[in-house]
């Protein structure tokens, strides 16, 4: 009981985004785990055909954010958000009448674009909802349960592969349009419930010329971090793409390594999310994250590197620590990278600025599977050293460019905010 009330925000409004959160999670992991069978089994398009148009779909992605934030630092970020989340719902109610590729692809790059551009708006959306002491914490929450929402997705979507009935198929579309539809009823509400903060906001930092301009592309120092946060965000191919194929790699390890330690991930990363939001609930503590992730991240590189080769016994050992320090480390970097950028990021741009910052996402899913299978993997021990030296080096850049909005965003907290020692990570 405890544990699952940790898992929610504290205040009704953040919980019921978190609540849309679990539910575009679940939606999402059920369109994932069913629809590539049906597009090639079903529909008949080649496999390569729809890994074409996935491709082109993520390199719109990867552009998609800049345009939308720039919209919703007109519009505000909610009415834009709450826009995206319903095109989302008629992509998928769209899917249903696709019969061929053009349709397909035509439909996957609105609603990726959408998708992506959602995402650092989300942030924005639960900076406003929340108190400075609570959006970390919050954003946490909603990463674990989206986990969970994924998983459930999963397997719901094993009953419609098992019908391999088209109607199957229509249905989830259909449902998956009305849970976006949902998910974008719930973000008002959770607007609605948002009660009013007491007295007046705190000032807003001091910012810079660049940023008193609201355009990150002229803020050197956010740029430093958002390119450094992509190299940081590295560790989602490790996870998903290195992982598996080294796993098979590995004499004597069984077939199903790859699957049990990925559900080793997903678990502690429910267990661990909201504990760790904890100790980054000032942009002081956030920065001090940065390095402790750091360590993790660098120990499961130094792990995978000195048991490549070495036999069962050794890979089995190493794959499992390593999986739990690159978890580690992952929740670590994911924690502090919100609160960092959201404190570089000036009031008036933040969507803006965050949209441009949640460019490293799909850059790293863009080039970061190339780079594992192209480079890490063949080069053995030496791709993982060189791994790790990427990891430091990103991590030293995040560092030096969030401490000075880190310290201002630190004075300028009201005192009662201020986190007591107890708090304090040391």
């Amino acid at each position: 009981m405890r544990i699952s009330a940790a898992l929610l925000p504290e205040s009704r409004s953040g919980r019921t985004v978190a609540l849309a959160a679990a539910v575009d999670a679940m939606a999402v992991g059920l369109f994932l785990a069913a629809a590539t069978l049906y597009f090639v089994g079903t529909v008949g398009i080649s496999a390569v055909a729809v890994g074409g148009a996935l491709t082109a779909a993520n390199v719109l992605g990867l552009l998609a954010p800049a345009p939308f934030g720039s919209l919703a630092g007109r519009l505000g970020a909610l009415p834009v958000y709450v826009g995206l989340t319903l095109v989302r719902a008629a992509g998928f109610l769209a899917y249903a009448a696709v019969d061929g590729l053009a349709g397909y692809l035509t439909v996957t790059c609105a609603v990726t674009v959408a998708t992506r551009a959602a995402i650092p708006l989300l942030q924005v959306v639960v900076g406003e909802l929340e108190p400075p002491e609570r959006r970390t914490r919050t954003m946490a929450a909603l990463r674990a349960v989206a986990n969970i929402g994924m998983t459930a997705g999963f397997l719901l979507a094993a009953v419609v592969q098992a019908t391999r009935e088209r109607s199957a198929f229509t249905a989830l579309f259909v449902a998956n349009a009305a849970a976006f539809t949902a998910v974008a009823l719930l973000v008002l509400r959770a607007r609605r419930l948002a009660a009013p903060a007491a007295g007046k906001p705190p000032p807003a930092p001091e910012e810079t010329p660049a940023a008193a301009h609201g355009s990150p592309y002229r803020d050197r120092r956010f740029l430093a971090a958002a390119a450094a946060n992509a190299v940081l965000l590295l560790n989602d191919s490790v996870l998903f793409v290195l992982v598996p194929l080294w796993t098979a790699r590995q004499e004597g390890l069984p077939s199903g390594t790859a699957s049990v330690v990925l559900a080793v991930n997903t678990v502690l990363t429910v267990v661990l999310q909201v504990y760790v939001a904890r100790l980054a609930s000032d942009a002081a503590g956030a920065l001090r994250l940065l390095w402790p992730a750091w360590l993790a991240l660098v120990a499961a590189c130094l792990l995978f590197a000195a048991a490549d080769g070495r036999g069962l016994a050794v890979a089995l050992g190493a794959v499992v620590l390593a999986v739990t320090a690159l978890t580690v480390g992952e929740n670590l970097h994911a924690v502090s990278a919100w609160e960092l950028s959201y404190v570089m990021a000036p009031p008036r741009a933040r969507p803006q600025y965050l949209s441009v910052f949640s460019m490293g996402m799909s850059a790293q899913l863009i080039a970061g599977p190339v780079l594992m299978t192209a480079f890490v993997l063949p080069s053995g021990p030496l791709g993982w050293l060189v791994l790790a030296g990427l990891f430091t080096a990103a991590t030293a850049v995040f560092a030096a460019a969030a401490r000075p909005a880190a310290t201002v965003a630190r004075a300028e907290l009201p005192t009662s905010t201020a986190p007591t020692p107890e708090r304090a990570l040391v």
